[in-house]
């Protein structure tokens, strides 16, 4: 299982599992890294394995949808291509909640909160992005049944600091609440 990822920047990349926090523990920040910042993602689960997914057929590999959050340490984000490889593969780094919302939710949206204050919300979303990100991954990237696809809809921005010891973040989904965790250096 891999989490096939497309940029804000409309770039695919690729996370391991090991970067899956699907449970919403608490991340305890490893000593190096100092400060970490976030891209809000809209998610989908892969029900079937494909390549070169045609527009026509997107729906039929898709059969949930969520949203989630994905972490990067910015000690390792230097601006290479080596940096940002690097930063994507920092184990339980990508909070995503197993995708479960029906296909046909009428008004997906996600809010994020740290200690209790709105830092983004995305309004509701369209599946249609979904879609076109997974026509674009496929065209480089085989998918597989379980796959997660993330769509990042928002650019990456700062979260905490260690100096701040730990924060709290609350996403709810479709307005309700779906995950609630800290981060704690």
């Amino acid at each position: 299982m891999n989490i096939v990822v497309r940029t804000y920047g409309g770039h695919t990349v690729v996370r391991p599992d090991t970067t899956w926090e699907r449970d919403g523990d608490d991340l305890y920040v490893p000593e190096f890294i100092g400060s970490l910042s976030y891209a809000p993602v809209f998610t989908a689960h892969i029900c079937k394995a494909g390549k070169s997914v045609s527009p026509r057929f997107a729906d039929r590999y898709i059969d949930a949808i969520g949203f989630g959050v994905l972490l990067y340490p910015d000690e390792l984000l230097d601006g290479s291509e080596e940096g940002f490889a690097s930063a994507s593969c920092l184990d339980h780094s990508s909070f995503i909640v197993p995708p479960a919302l029906e296909c046909g939710c009428t008004a997906p949206s996600l809010e994020l909160l740290r200690d209790g204050v709105k830092i983004f919300s995305s309004g509701a979303l369209d599946a249609a992005l979904l879609r076109d990100a997974l026509c674009t991954a496929t065209r480089t990237c085989f998918v597989r049944r379980g796959d997660i696809l993330a769509v990042e809809i928002g650019r990456r921005e700062a979260l905490c600091r260690r100096e701040a010891g730990e924060c709290r973040i609350s996403e709810h989904h479709c307005g309700q609440k779906a995950s609630d965790y800290k981060i704690i250096f």
